[in-house]
Order: C-alpha cells, then sequence, then structure tokens
C-alpha cells in the first residue's frame, strides 16, 4: 500500500487528476447503478404484482359473468313448461316413447344452451337413457356419451342428489374414472378432462292456476351442462404477461380444475400454503415453490368458490431488464472514465430524466391511472425498458376495456337519458315557487300535493341505488299515494300497519309502487262502493312480508294467469318479481290472490337482513 501511495505522490498533476476523476466518478457511478438496479427491480415487481393482481381479478368477473348466465339458463330451464308436459305421459319401458322425449328434451335443452360458445356438452340424464343434442355446439365430434348403467354410480349423481334441486358445480374429473371406463384412460378424446354444473330436476311448471311437476313413480333426472377445462386456458393464459409465471384454479379442497401443466388436472394440489389463500380469498403473497420464492396473485370465484392463483417467478419479472441494466452501467462506467465532467453531467442528465419518467408513470399506474405513455428516449437500454413497460400497460388497458365495455355502454345510456331530463334543481326551486304562491293563495291542497310531488322528484332524482331503507321508500309511496287521494277526493281511504323495526331493513327501490298504482288505476276503477287500501308490513324470525290490499273490483282467473306471463303480463309486476329473485333467490318474490267484486291482495315475501 505504501509503494502505490508513493507512486501516486510521484505522478504529475495531470495524472493525478485524472486518477482523482476516475475514482470519484467511478464511486459514484457505482453506488448510484447498484441503486438503480435494486429500486428497478422493486418497482417494477410491485407494478406487475399490482398489475397481475388486477388481470386475476378481471379475468374472475369475465368467469363470473360465463358461469352466472349459465346459471340463470338453468334456473329458467327448471321452470319449463315442455321439459315437465314431455314427462308427464311417458313410459321408460317403451323405446319409442324415449326416441320421441329425447327430441322433445333435445329442442328445450337447445333453447337455453345452444347459444353459448363456452359450453362443450349438456345432457339430461337417468339410469336408463341420456337425453340431450346429438352434437354439441362447440364440437365436431358431438357430445360425450354417458353410459346409462354406470350413471348413478358416478359422483355427479350422487352430487345431485344431495343438493336435490340446487344448482352444484362440480371440480374438473377425468372422464373416464368418473364413469368407470378404464378402457378409455389412453382414448384422445376431447372431452377427456370436463367440469360440470349439475342439477336434479325437483322444480314444477306453474301456469297461473296449478303447478305441473314430475309424476309421481318418475325417476327425477339430472342435468349436467360440460365445459372443457380449455374454459380457463382461453381467459387466463394470453392474459398474463410475465415471461416463466403459470396460473392454475383449485376448489376449497385442493383440487387442481385448471392448470397450464396438463399432468396436474383433476389432482390434489401439493401447495402447503394453499389452504392459507383459500381462508384469504383474495389478494397476493410471496410463497416457496420447488425452494425458490415466488410472487402469487390470488382471487376467488364467486359463482363457483373456486380460487384462481398465478404464479409470478421474480426472475421472470426483470429477466427483460436486467441485460439493458447491465449494458447501461458497463456502458457509461466506460464513457465517464474517458471523458470530461462535463459529458459525464450530460450523461448523468441522459440517465436520471428516463428513470424519473419511469418512476412517476409506475407510481401512477399504482395509483390506477393507466392512460399514462412514456416517450421512448434516452439510451438504446432505456428505450427498450420504456417500450416492454408500454407495451405491457397496453394489454393491461386493453383488458380492462374489455372488461368494462358492458358497463361502459350502460353508462352512456344512462348519461343520454340523464341529457332529457330537466335539471332537477331548477325543477325543486321551480316547485317550491310554486309551493309560495299556493300558501300565500291559502291553497293548502296544492301546496300539500306539491310538497309531495317534490319529494317524490327529490327520491328519484337522487337515490340512484338498488335497495334502499323501506322508510324512504315508504316516504316516497305515501307522497304518491297523497297526490291520488287528491284525484279520488273522497272515493278512498288509506289504512298503514307498519312494524316500526322494519323502517331501516333495506328493500328493493319502488318495490310497492305499481301495485299501489294498479289499485288506483283498476281496482277503484268504476268501483260503487268506497274504496279502502290497506298497506301491512311485519317480520318474523326469518323473514319480511309486506300486504298491499284493496276492495276493488278485482282480477278474473284469466288476467290473473297472464300477469306474471312474461310476454302477456304486467311489466311493472313481472320487474318487481324478477328483481327480488335476483337479489335474494327463488325462495321469495310476489303472490297475487284476487276475487271478483271482493278485492285483490298482493303479498311480497322478502329476506330478514342484520342491521
Amino acid at each position: 500500500m505504501k509503494d502505490r501511495l508513493n507512486i501516486f505522490a510521484n505522478l504529475g498533476l495531470r495524472s493525478k487528476l485524472v486518477v482523482m476523476y476516475i475514482i470519484l466518478i467511478t464511486i459514484p457511478l457505482c453506488i448510484i447503478s447498484f441503486r438503480f438496479y435494486t429500486a428497478s427491480k422493486e418497482i417494477v415487481s410491485d407494478v406487475a404484482k399490482r398489475n397481475v393482481y388486477e388481470i386475476v381479478k378481471k379475468n374472475n368477473e369475465i368467469v363470473d359473468t360465463k358461469l352466472s348466465q349459465v346459471q340463470e339458463n338453468i334456473i329458467a330451464f327448471n321452470v319449463d313448461k315442455d321439459l315437465y308436459n314431455g314427462f308427464s305421459d311417458f313410459n321408460p319401458e317403451i323405446d319409442y316413447n324415449i326416441v320421441l322425449l329425447d327430441n322433445e328434451i333435445s329442442k328445450v335443452l337447445n333453447k337455453y344452451f345452444s347459444q353459448s360458445k363456452d359450453i362443450y356438452s349438456v345432457q339430461l340424464a337417468t339410469s336408463y337413457f341420456t337425453f340431450g343434442p346429438s352434437k354439441s355446439s362447440n364440437s365436431e365430434s358431438g357430445k360425450n356419451f354417458i353410459p346409462a348403467n354406470e350413471f348413478l354410480e358416478t359422483d355427479l349423481y350422487k352430487i345431485a342428489k344431495e343438493k336435490n334441486g340446487k344448482i352444484q358445480w362440480v371440480p374438473t374429473y377425468e372422464f373416464s374414472e368418473m364413469f368407470h371406463l378404464p378402457y378409455m384412460r389412453q382414448a384422445n378424446t376431447d372431452y377427456r378432462y370436463l367440469f360440470s354444473a349439475v342439477e336434479m330436476i325437483n322444480g314444477a311448471y306453474f301456469d297461473g292456476n296449478i303447478y305441473t311437476n314430475f309424476k309421481e313413480g318418475i325417476e327425477k333426472p339430472v342435468l349436467i351442462v360440460n365445459f372443457k377445462e380449455s374454459f380457463f386456458q382461453k381467459i387466463f393464459s394470453q392474459s398474463i404477461p410475465i415471461e416463466g409465471s403459470f396460473f392454475f384454479i383449485a376448489d376449497n379442497k385442493g383440487s387442481i380444475i385448471s392448470h397450464q401443466d396438463p399432468s396436474k388436472l383433476a389432482t390434489l394440489a401439493d401447495y402447503p400454503w394453499l389452504p392459507r389463500i383459500i381462508l384469504q380469498k383474495s389478494g397476493t403473497d410471496r410463497v416457496e415453490i420447488d425452494g425458490v420464492e415466488n410472487i402469487i396473485c390470488f382471487d376467488t370465484i364467486k359463482g363457483t368458490g373456486w380460487i384462481s392463483v398465478v404464479v409470478l417467478p421474480p426472475q421472470g419479472l426483470i429477466n427483460k431488464i436486467l441485460p439493458a441494466i447491465k449494458s447501461f452501467i458497463i456502458y457509461s462506467v466506460s464513457i465517464l472514465i474517458l471523458v470530461s465532467l462535463f459529458t459525464a453531467f450530460f450523461i448523468t442528465g441522459r440517465i436520471t430524466k428516463p428513470i424519473q419518467k419511469l418512476t412517476k408513470a409506475m407510481k401512477m399506474i399504482g395509483s390506477g391511472n393507466f392512460d399514462v405513455k412514456i416517450a421512448e428516449e434516452g439510451s438504446r437500454e432505456f428505450k427498450l425498458l420504456i417500450n416492454r413497460f408500454n407495451g405491457m400497460n397496453d394489454k393491461i388497458q386493453k383488458l380492462i376495456e374489455e372488461n368494462y365495455e358492458i358497463k361502459i355502454r350502460e353508462r352512456e345510456a344512462e348519461i343520454r337519458a340523464l341529457n332529457l331530463q330537466l335539471d332537477p334543481h331548477f325543477m325543486y326551486n321551480t316547485l317550491n315557487l310554486i309551493n309560495l304562491i299556493s300558501v300565500e293563495n291559502e291553497q293548502d291542497e296544492v301546496s300539500e300535493m306539491i310538497v309531495s310531488l317534490s319529494t317524490m322528484l327529490r327520491y328519484t332524482s337522487k337515490n340512484k341505488k338498488f335497495l334502499v331503507p323501506f322508510k324512504e321508500d315508504m316516504e316516497y309511496l305515501k307522497s304518491y299515494i297523497l297526490i291520488m287521494t287528491k284525484r279520488f277526493e273522497g272515493k278512498f281511504t288509506v289504512e298503514y300497519n307498519i312494524d316500526p323495526e322494519s323502517a331501516f331493513q333495506e328493500v328493493p327501490k319502488f318495490f310497492l309502487q305499481p301495485f299501489v298504482e294498479n289499485t288506483f288505476v283498476h281496482g277503484f276503477e268504476s268501483l260503487n262502493r268506497k274504496g279502502l287500501l290497506k298497506i301491512s308490513c311485519w317480520m318474523d324470525e326469518n323473514s319480511r312480508w309486506f300486504i298491499v290490499e284493496d276492495n276493488g273490483k278485482g282480477i278474473n282467473k284469466d288476467q290473473l294467469s297472464n300477469i306474471m306471463n312474461s310476454e302477456k303480463g304486467s311489466i311493472g309486476i313481472q320487474n318487481v318479481d324478477q328483481r327480488i329473485k335476483i337479489i335474494y333467490g327463488d325462495d321469495y318474490g310476489v303472490l297475487i290472490e284476487s276475487e271478483i267484486q271482493v278485492g285483490t291482495k298482493i303479498t311480497i315475501k322478502l329476506p330478514l337482513t342484520i342491521l
């Protein structure tokens, strides 16, 4: 060391400055380069993790939308008139009857399921025959057959029987194992791996007067809607832009439903951390796989309860930028050692400016602004990095736009509708002015009607929620009834019997108004006695009950049978009934009872919610 110091001391001033310059430039540059590398690695990892997590959630939304549509079709199929009529006089011991019924059932199945491009096949299975189309809508080779003598021994049948009329999603299974067909294990079939929605048909068709269901002695068939495992591959495979990453989907028992490694399908996952993230349902984490730490992004599919997991190897996040960073560091050090301080200052600016833009853009994207674009400038390595960054951001933006396309169209429709409305603030001011004039002229009835109309307008224009407190909806209804009272002055009375504890329970918006309106428009029309309208509400241990009852002229049987009909019925009443069933389920809805010249009684059942 002493000899080296002596050599340096004997150097000329220019040589000393060059050596000091090299030392002063090299050390900070090395420090800056190291900090740049680590910061870029952390930022890229963090942004990629967040973006991939959003991709997983959006993919799950797509899956939920597709599977929810299938569930709606299954529900509609379960109450189809032709289904129950087909089985009403059916004798399974006559082959000709089976052929005829197969044709009828195929038509019904096609009516509900043939339009879906995601469904592989759909069948109505029994122990003696499998009904359904001879070919699926998406397969040239035809539907996967079900051996009748094996069906009752399959898990599909056992699950459907256990649920007894409820839709159940069955995780991916190997067809040959499910139906005990060992000779098909090596067969090259496109339905080797399937997952299914099953339901034992245990409902009834209501034509307005009576319920029609399967007659005694007829075996209840099981509806099987089959999907190929590639359903998930199409959604997930092309949406993960990270090299070396993979995804899989598992149920809450750890059974693999979809995986980029086909050998893992229909097996139990060997990831010890899987039960923990199943309980967490959604989020990100760091886990160890084969001795290597990986980042995972996971989210639960709401309709099935299955969990989607994307595994990101940390090295894969930086593989594309690591060579560029290394080349940049070596290149910068070499140039800065040979050139002047001015050149070093210029290059430093060239280094920091792209980094600042990239860091700022990453922060903006991290806050949810995916419209950020960075101009490609700086060194070749930074242009490549920015180009890759912009490309990744474009893919994310495209996916978000596709997922929200339907919502955007709905928003545009809403905006167009709002553009046709008057400014509510102007309407309120105008009504208040008319009210003041009415009060000054002692026109109390007009003032009272204006106040009621203002209340209705405020509730209609400001409250955009689907569910509202019963108290708010009742205030709107009372304002409407007050106006109708002035119109039919002295022709009817109104009685209220409302349980006070129900005031803050949430109800579908406007769920009573169509029935009250029908009472005024139809029930009290040409009535030769004084009308009486009763509105009641009470609660029991599990349900809330709402009654709208009048002593009007009533509804005849033909009209009553058509009210809930989708083609001939009342749009308002159907809307209320359908909204209730969508929000709360098929156990809740509207019941109409009526008798000519006696009156009509509307009963609405809703679940009891915990406040």
